[in-house]
């Protein structure tokens, strides 16, 4: 199971480390608009829509990583008022949430996903992107971050193990 975990990670890491690359195409994107609208030239037509595509990938491919460095925000105070047995039994109905409403989310974008596949539907802005390819980030990011959560339910590391005062450095 640990090598399964260690798998999952490294996917998580690639998909993160993806957006990266992402991101720079963005801002690169963004910086050549600004400059040819300066120089009085036409901007790049198609530069507003491939942004917002990037930003669609970026919200979801780096989620499955955010969950294993324990990126995600978070409310302590709850979970700080109960006994060490009540911290736990809350922790594990955290995961279990966590779990379910990414599976689900993962089945609604992963039928969205086979719907606009099989219909050949398209978006259609300044450039025809398939709409498959829109769905198919949320899905992949939503099931990687349920088999994350699952790391966390199984009690191969938990959440709650680093001390928010701790990583703000108070």
């Amino acid at each position: 199971m640990g090598t399964f975990f260690k798998l999952v990670g490294w996917l998580s890491l690639a998909l993160a480390s993806l957006v990266k690359l992402i991101l720079a195409a963005m801002v690169v994107e963004v910086v050549s608009d600004v400059v040819l609208r300066n120089l009085d030239y036409r901007p790049i037509s198609w530069g507003v829509s491939a942004t917002e595509y990037g930003l669609l990938y970026s919200a979801f491919l780096p989620m499955p990583w955010l969950v294993r460095t324990k990126g995600h925000v978070f409310v302590e105070f709850l979970r700080r008022a109960l006994p060490p047995a009540g911290r736990l039994v809350l922790e594990k109905l955290v995961y279990a949430l966590c779990i379910a409403l990414s599976l689900y989310l993962t089945w609604y974008a992963f039928d969205a996903f086979l719907n606009a596949l099989a219909t050949g539907a398209y978006e259609t802005k300044t450039f025809d992107m398939p709409k498959w390819l829109i769905f198919l980030p949320i899905a992949i990011g939503f099931f990687l971050s349920a088999l994350e959560w699952s790391r966390y339910l199984l009690g191969h590391d938990s959440l709650y193990d680093v001390d928010i005062l701790d990583r703000e450095g108070l």
